[in-house]
């Protein structure tokens, strides 16, 4: 029997589908104190995201050009910017692991960048973004102990996996895949390479 309204429904449905934005996956390798890590998340990552919200699916990884090895059963790190750098990197897993809805986390994560190293910064962000899905004694308490060295190690072991290898910092991946000319250009103009090459299209380019 013909039924109208499962027609209207199809049309409906193929209508709105069809008028879907497209989206993108970006994942960012960085370093807490890295000055090109910080200008690229401030400067590109965080107004884009901002701009295009649920289109870009964003994961953070913090680590970088560190290093890890066994001590005791856990892990320690050097970091190319010292000990400060390993513990914001820490802090900044340990962020991640307790706050995963993107609406909290890329701007608290652009908050902790733009703190550059602040010893309170935890606390100043999630209190300046009025989040309360962990709180800063939580974030230190992750931090400093074997939870926090288990997870940055989890981020170090991704991070030297890459293939091809990290040498720079912000390293860039569009959709998993590490695209030289897209990294190049997207570190100075983000909505630029997003536009063109993976969000053409889209009612908000």
């Amino acid at each position: 029997m013909f039924d109208p309204n499962l027609v209207f429904s199809v049309i409906l449905a193929a209508t709105i589908a069809q008028a879907a934005d497209p989206s993108v996956k970006l994942t960012v390798y960085y370093e807490s104190l890295c000055t090109d890590s910080m200008n690229f998340i401030i400067g590109q990552l965080a107004p884009n995201w901002a701009h295009f919200r649920e289109d870009l699916d964003i994961s953070f990884k913090p680590f970088g050009k560190a290093d890890f090895f066994e001590a005791g059963g856990s892990w320690n790190f050097t970091c190319q910017n010292g000990p400060e750098e390993c513990e914001g990197n820490k802090i900044q897993a340990c962020v991640l692991d307790q706050v995963v809805d993107p609406e909290e986390y890329v701007p608290l994560i652009n908050c902790l960048m733009d703190s550059r190293g602040a010893p309170n910064a935890a606390a100043d962000c999630l209190a300046d973004l009025d989040i309360s899905t962990t709180t800063a004694e939580e974030v230190n308490e992750c931090a400093n102990s074997d939870e926090g060295s288990n997870l940055l190690h989890e981020y170090g072991i991704e991070t030297k996996n890459l293939d091809p290898k990290l040498y720079f910092v912000p390293w860039i991946l569009f959709n998993d895949v590490f695209d030289n000319d897209s990294w190049q250009a997207g570190l100075d103009d983000l909505r630029e390479v997003l536009c063109s090459k993976f969000l053409a299209g889209s009612s908000k380019c």
